[in-house]
């Protein structure tokens, strides 16, 4: 997959409606009728996903809510937010990142509608109405991790696009329908991997996977054990574990397409032709004036990891850690990164750095979105909650967990067996998950649901977090207000979280 800039080249998009859907196609009436068309409807719905407000920026403004990350630049509507003090997002980032992914639901809705009418071979179609279908159910979810219950948009009623929440409830069954769909397509080719011009576009492997995140937010393990189960079993997938570090070799130029990646995003082959999440998270003094400082790592993130963990190194750096960016090895310092308030700088994304040969804001590395590890976890996760391991019994040792868990564990720490653990207990499981999927839109999330929100936020000191003690309401923390300007487009017809039935499941 390549970034795609083909915006709908015959397709207008025409100001603004509920849900920033993109209108009608009018007077393009020779369009959807070949396959090329659908093909090119397809990558059209790909591309917002590569926007600043998607995944550069967009796709962490909501993250400091988490103890692992804070805002680091004057953004106080995002901050009022993030730490629980309004009950109303103004905020232009998430406006334009909910714009975002409602312009991919729709413009998969077009290929849904289309392609089963365009003559193809059934091989074509079941790939082209998979992915279609996926996209649509990983956008929906990401929208409802943060806000709940979601307005949908249904091709078959083209006209009904200023429409009410549906309800928690109902908001997850369609996603988990639109999985459904995804797998019978895809199924149908059995199509566990993808060639190499269609790298990092979903499979088999990424719908059961995200089916299995459902499943984990909506509270049903044994469902959530038996989709992860089916990519596991189906030993297609394995994590990385090149040159006894494959953490780092996962973040990497070179191990960044590696079968871990379930989906992604995937950048031009050319270097410093792609996403900008890298730049939006490094020091402007350590990069010469080029980097945007927005987000910076908590002391309570670097304290997560044990000593040996090499998930540290590849995660955050602080002072008195190497670096290597440009060619040049150095020691940080407090000065190196003054900017960074926390004094720790993330670098997940950064080590393509390591071969430029000089700063650029786009740095052109892969971001995963779905990695195998997190589907590991998931799987240790049920297996623990249902031998009764949760937040109210959280020392509870589950021998069964332990594959799974030990996996991900042993890959951490360069596949040292003495750090196994024979029974993890459900904290075991929440700060793996912590230290795999840092910066991964996981953490906050994961909080919420395991109703450990409240009390770990309130834990926290100005030398973990310099916001020190948050006050979460879970009833009306556990879902962001909606945005201001997507309620005030529908003319109010949007109702605000908190809502019974629209942040909870009850």
């Amino acid at each position: 997959m390549k970034r795609y800039k083909l915006l709908y080249l015959l397709i207008l998009v025409l100001g603004l409606v509920s849900c920033d859907l993109d209108k009608e196609p009018y007077g393009l009436g020779d369009f959807w009728k070949t396959e090329a068309d659908v093909i090119y409807g397809l990558n059209a719905a790909y591309a917002p996903f590569y926007e600043e407000e998607a995944f550069g920026r967009g796709y962490f403004w909501t993250g400091p809510a988490s103890d692992d990350m804070i805002i680091n630049r004057d953004r106080s509507p995002d901050e009022a937010i993030t730490e629980f003090r309004t009950a109303v997002n103004s905020t232009s980032g998430q406006y334009s990142n909910w714009k975002h992914m409602y312009q991919i639901i729709r413009r998969t809705n077009d290929v849904m509608k289309h392609a089963p009418l365009v003559e193809m071979s059934s091989n074509n179609r079941d790939v082209l109405l998979g992915e279609a279908n996926f996209i649509c159910a990983f956008s929906y979810f990401y929208l409802a991790k943060r806000y709940g219950g979601l307005p949908f948009y249904d091709y078959r009623k083209p006209l009904e696009i200023n429409k009410a929440r549906e309800t928690k409830e109902e908001t997850f069954l369609r996603i988990e329908n639109y999985l459904k769909e995804s797998i019978k397509h895809f199924e149908a080719q059995s199509l566990w991997k993808r060639d190499d011009k269609a790298v990092g576009r979903p499979h088999l492997g990424a719908a059961y996977g995200l089916l299995a995140k459902v499943y984990a937010h909506w509270g049903k393990f044994e469902d959530c054990k038996q989709a992860s189960e089916k990519v596991i079993q189906s030993n297609q997938y394995s994590l990385n574990k090149s040159n006894n570090n494959g953490y780092s070799h996962l973040f990497s130029p070179e191990g960044e397409k590696h079968e871990e990646v379930l989906f992604n995003l995937v950048n031009r082959p050319n270097r410093n032709e792609g996403t900008i999440t890298s730049i939006v998270l490094m020091s402007k003094t350590l990069s010469s004036g080029t980097g945007w400082y927005y987000f910076a790592p908590t002391k309570s993130l670097y304290d997560a990891f044990e000593t040996g963990d090499l998930r540290r190194r590849v995660t955050l750096v602080g002072a008195g850690d190497e670096v290597n960016f440009l060619g040049n090895k150095t020691i940080l310092t407090k000065e190196s990164i003054n900017d960074m308030r926390t004094g720790y700088m993330c670098t997940k994304y950064a080590k393509v750095y390591e071969k430029l040969a000089e700063w650029n804001w786009e740095s052109g590395a892969d971001i995963p979105l779905l990695r195998y590890s997190d589907v590991l976890l998931l799987h240790a996760e049920s297996i623990i909650t249902l031998a009764g391991g949760d937040a109210n019994n959280r020392n509870l040792g589950v021998a069964n967990a332990a594959s799974s868990f030990n996996e991900v564990r042993l890959r951490a720490f360069g596949g040292d067996l003495s750090k196994a653990i024979a029974q993890p207990t459900f904290m075991d499981l929440v700060n793996e998950r912590r230290c795999e999927l840092a910066y991964e839109d996981e953490r906050h999330y994961d909080l919420v649901r395991w109703q450990l929100a409240k009390e770990i936020y309130a834990s926290a000191t100005t030398q973990s977090d310099p916001r020190g003690p948050r006050t979460f309401d879970p009833i009306k923390d556990a879902h962001f207000p909606l945005p201001q300007k997507e309620i005030e487009l529908t003319g109010f017809l949007l109702e605000n979280n908190p809502k019974a039935g629209y942040s909870s499941f009850k």
